[in-house]
Order: structure tokens, then sequence, then C-alpha cells
């Protein structure tokens, strides 16, 4: 199971999902795995170290291939955190019991249509898809 040391990115976190996924232990450091881009996540990043003072390693991929490896590397993963974009690797990795529940205090701030029922995850922005075509040709 993941850590939920990272509790607190939530609070300005701008993207795509994330994930408690490891055991608690007392370090300092925190393992990210992301499935998105370093452009995207980097200042979050640097936020949050600079708000907790926790160092956080980020190990970047994409959010399948991630989702993969700790699939893989089972119990014994690095990763503390898995935040990505893809909803199937998020699902591989419930089905498997690779997930831990967030603290209600980090449940609280997101609404429930954007989170999961049994708390394992939760939605940290959303897409908007848009169909635009021409009037003058139908």
């Amino acid at each position: 199971m993941f850590r939920i040391v990272l509790a607190a990115l939530t609070a300005f976190s701008a993207t795509s999902m994330f994930l408690a996924c490891s055991a608690p232990s007392p370090t300092t450091t925190l393992t990210v795995y992301s499935g998105r881009g370093k452009v995207l996540v980097e200042p979050l990043i640097e936020a949050f170290e600079k708000r907790s003072g926790i160092d956080v390693v980020v190990r970047y991929g994409g959010s399948a291939q991630l989702a993969a490896t700790v699939l893989e590397e089972g119990a014994s993963t690095s990763a503390d955190v898995y935040y990505g974009q893809d909803a199937g690797a998020l699902g591989a990795l419930a089905q498997a019991g690779r997930l831990q529940k967030l603290p209600e205090s980090v449940l609280e701030k997101v609404d429930r249509r954007f989170r999961a029922r049994d708390g394992r995850w939760i939605g940290a922005s959303g897409h908007a898809r848009v169909l635009i075509y021409n009037t003058h040709v139908f």
C-alpha cells in the first residue's frame, strides 16, 4: 500500500489524479510516480516541498507504465504516491488492492462526484471535450 503522507499536495494540486500507495514511515522523503509531465508537476512539487519541508523524488513516465511498475514491484515499491491521468491504470491499481484509503481531511476537500466511493483516489482536475462543427455545411 502507498503512503498517505502527501495528502497536503491535494490542497494546491492542479492536474489529473493522485493516490496514496504505500505504508507510512517516519521518512522525510517522498517518492512520487507521476504520469503527468514534469512541466505540469514540478511547480506543484516545489511548492509542496517548500510548504511541508518534505523532500520529494519524482519518477516521471506514462501513467499506464508507472501503474504497471507499481504492480510489478508489489509491496517493495518505492512509490509513496501515484499521480496519473489514465482511468484504466487507476482501475488496475485499485483492482490489485494497491491503493490505500485517503484520510477524510483530504477527501472532504473534493466533491463526492470527483473521488472514488471507497476513498482510494481523488480527481485533482477536470478535462472538457468540445465538438465543433460548421453549421453552414449541414
